[in-house]
């Protein structure tokens, strides 16, 4: 059985093995030795030379305020003449001489306005469309006789760390998140053009994909970030629709611990910025703030999967707040047992790695956390605070539920009215498919339906036998538990896009990736790039398990085939729900191989680039081979892997 996740219905519209660490050609200082050069700034002048040597460079330089501020070249200067979109960059010869200027009104069209009467050594100008200008400098030789050198200057979007924006381009960023975090789809298109989509329909996107009741197409196996890639360049495409000034900046959350900054006081979480990681109300409601409630969208009249309340959630999510939330703990437990993000020492380990198991890491140990810590999960019975608080791996018990909701043992309503209180719209464990209510079950019996369905297998906590004796409880307790379900916040589920923090927080991701890349093409590592995922154990979101629901009657009580499989979407020649993504693809569907090759950093087709790939600054020396180097052995990885961003 294949999925048709790739598709939307018809009624939806809405308008090698690892390299051992000695293979790693440890390169201390910055990564490529063109991102040492220094950047000078340069100011607008006239000058009265008019010609230049035989001896002297034509080449052409081009320089812009985030050089000039940080001293860093975008994009480490990989490629050649980058400018960044819709910000003023000087351009100069590396001769000093004076010329004039011509700029290409549009990439391609070879038509071209002249930038300056007079000669000068230098000149800003604004570059507003994305790709491939022609520029010409016209210089007069010593012998009198003028002549017209051409350049070729690519303008991309840049994508910068949050932090190192100016404060006029982050608040160019929030304003038109803002706008983006409370525009419908209908409103957004009138508004802005058919390019533009709504937060509501690209949520609608990784909740088909997420909260399928077959297998999670978009995690937990290769093509996770692929899928998370696309969708943030699908939602930069329409940011910049609202403000073309502006990018999908992205979120270093390595800074935080380095700083010592606990990681709930972060800048990120200011309500000029993200607002609380936990509010203070019993909803956990983002009430303050340019974020305050922000909705979310009910949609039974253009999505397929949608929560009893006909809200935009995983149909076992019964929650019927209609806003964002959040909550810093996670079944009692303090962000989840955490006390930091994840860390550049973390990142630097990856360095020595494939493919395969780099998606894995950053699928989990490199991302996940952020997304339980500030999303977190409440509403359990409270005989279990005791302990929540206290076992390890707190965000598994979340992830059971939705693995017993998925085999079909948890069932949830198909509707309940808008004013049905939540406590009589559960998720329940049916007499019909258990045998017996659960008050019925003994012990011995809720036990061997936790090993029938694999829970006991899959249970990530640590001696949770002994903790549940200590606190009273039993097997049939926990069985009542995970049929109960609770309530996660948005960051902690299948609709992690909800919540803003989702979109700054996979870039980071995205140009960690890109840095193995280009290290690789530079011989600098090895990195095996073969199609894979490292399955490193049977965890609760990674069971390696499809269930097929397509003889399952609507509303009955017959259960699933599931069967050991790979989900699709996360095969290499498995397809990508996106479309129109850059000009030629159109209405193509790519596969995660052709996708793949697409986000290579050198690829033409890519709209996009980010400031640095090197710059790491939580790192030993800003940088993460000097991280790697100074690590006088490999630490253990500490954190949960298995707790994700969708469910």
């Amino acid at each position: 059985m294949t999925s048709n996740y790739t598709t939307l219905h018809e009624n939806d519209d809405i308008s090698t093995p690892k390299s051992p660490r000695s293979n790693i050609k440890i390169v201390f200082g910055l990564l490529f030795a063109v991102a040492a050069v220094s950047v000078v700034a340069s100011s607008f002048q006239v000058t009265n030379k008019t010609t230049l040597t035989e001896t002297e460079e034509d080449t052409l330089q081009v320089v812009n305020e985030f050089e000039t501020r940080t001293g860093r070249v975008l994009n480490d200067g990989l490629l050649e003449n980058l400018v960044r979109v819709h910000s003023p960059t000087t351009l100069s010869l590396k001769s000093g001489n004076a010329v004039i200027f011509h700029v290409e009104t549009s990439p391609g069209t070879n038509e071209f306005t002249q930038l300056n009467q007079e000669v000068v050594s230098n000149i800003d100008h604004v570059f507003t469309e994305i790709g491939k200008h022609n520029v010409k400098a016209s210089v007069t030789a010593s012998d009198g006789t003028t002549s017209t050198l051409i350049y070729t200057v690519t303008a991309k979007v840049i994508r910068i760390e949050l932090r190192d924006l100016t404060e006029e381009d982050r608040k160019i960023y929030f304003d038109a998140l803002q706008k983006f975090q409370f525009t419908s789809e209908i409103d957004g298109v009138a508004t802005y053009g058919k390019k533009f989509h709504s937060l509501e329909y690209i949520l609608r996107m990784h909740l088909y994909g997420a909260a399928d009741k077959e297998c999670d197409h978009w995690h937990d196996d290769a093509g996770f970030l692929n899928h998370h890639v696309a969708i943030t360049w699908q939602f930069e495409q329409s940011l910049r629709k609202i403000d073309p000034r502006t990018a999908s900046h992205y979120w270093d959350y390595t800074r935080e611990g380095a700083r010592g900054i606990d990681w709930y006081d972060s800048d990120i979480f200011n309500d000029d910025w993200f607002g609380s990681n936990s509010p203070n109300n019993a909803d956990h409601v983002l009430t303050t703030g340019r974020f305050a409630y922000s909705p979310v969208w009910k949609a039974t009249d253009y999505s397929t999967i949608v929560n009893p309340y006909g809200l935009l959630r995983s149909p076992w999510n019964t929650n019927p707040t209609a806003f964002v939330m959040r909550h810093n703990k996670t079944f009692a437990h303090f962000a989840d047992g955490n006390t930091e993000f994840p860390t550049c020492s973390e990142f630097s380990e990856v360095l020595d790695t494939s493919l395969k198991d780099g998606l894995e890491l950053l699928n989990g140990v490199l991302h996940g956390p952020v997304h339980i810590m500030i999303g977190g999960h409440w509403g359990h019975l409270a005989d279990w605070s005791a302990v929540g608080s206290t076992a390890a791996g707190a965000d598994g018990f979340l992830l059971l539920s939705k693995w017993l909701w998925r085999q079909g043992f948890i069932r949830t309503p198909d509707s309940c009215s808008d004013d049905t209180a939540q406590d009589d719209c559960l998720p329940t464990c049916p007499e019909g498919i258990l045998g017996s209510e659960i008050d019925d079950l003994s012990h011995k019996d809720a036990y061997d339906i936790l090993e029938e369905t694999g829970v006991i297998d899959l249970d990530p906590t640590t001696a949770i036998a002994a903790i549940m004796k200590k606190n009273g409880l039993g097997w049939k307790d926990l069985l009542k538990e995970l049929c109960h379900v609770g309530s996660p916040g948005e960051m902690f589920s299948s609709t992690a896009p909800q919540d803003p923090t989702f979109w700054p927080l996979h870039g980071n991701a995205e140009r960690f990736l890109s840095f193995l890349r280009v290290s690789k093409d530079r011989g600098v590592i090895e990195f095996d790039e073969t199609w894979g995922y490292t399955h490193t154990a049977e965890v609760p979101s990674d069971t390696g398990i499809v269930c097929d629901w397509s003889e399952v009657e609507a509303g009955s009580l017959e259960m699933p085939t599931c069967s050991k499989g790979t989900c699709s979407g996360h095969k290499e020649d498995d397809l990508l729900p996106f479309t129109d993504l850059y000009h030629e693809q159109g209405s193509t569907l790519l596969t995660n191989s052709e996708f793949y090759q697409v986000i290579h950093p050198y690829s033409d087709k890519l709209p996009y680039a980010f400031d640095t790939f090197s710059y790491w600054e939580a790192c030993d020396k800003h940088n993460l081979f000097d991280q790697y180097a100074s690590s006088s052995k490999v630490k253990a990885v500490s954190k949960n892997t298995e707790g994700l961003g969708g469910m």
